[in-house]
Order: C-alpha cells, then structure tokens, then sequence
C-alpha cells in the first residue's frame, strides 16, 4: 500500500497546546477516548472498503483511519466542512 507516513513536526501552536494542555479539558477526554476505543477492528473494515492508496502510481494517500479520526473530529467540534477531508 502506498499511504503516507505520519511524520511529526513541531510548531509553535503544538507549543502553545502543550503548555495549556493541563487547562484543556477537550484534549484530556480525546485522549482517553483514544485509550479507551479499540481502533483496529475498525481499521480492518476501514482498510478493506477504502481502495485509495492502493495503486502504485500516484500521489500517497492518508490512511483510511486517519481520515475517519479527522472526520469525528469534524463532526463533534463542528468544524465547517472540508473539501479535502
């Protein structure tokens, strides 16, 4: 499969998150969210419907549950649509 790697870079809005983290109850509930789901069922059925990635050529593609992560992200903070999600 062709899909991108996730790389880390920091900036200084990750900076600033970093050190407010402790105020922000959002992040601390996402987290244990993330701790909480067992995301890989969901990513065997992700992987086995979504059939961007999988050519050879072509730009990479972002993995199916990166995508659906960003998605309910989208839908519980209502952030405006985007088009490229």
């Amino acid at each position: 499969m062709a899909y991108r790697k996730p790389q880390r870079y920091f900036s200084f809005a990750d900076l600033a998150v970093e050190i407010h983290a402790d105020k922000n109850r959002a992040l601390a509930v996402l987290k244990q969210l993330n701790l909480t789901i067992d995301w890989n069922p969901l990513k065997k059925l992700l992987d086995q419907f979504y059939q961007t990635g999988k050519q050879i050529e072509g730009g990479k593609a972002y993995p199916p549950l990166l995508l659906f992560k960003c998605l309910l992200l989208q839908k519980w903070f209502q952030i405006p649509s985007d088009p490229e999600l």
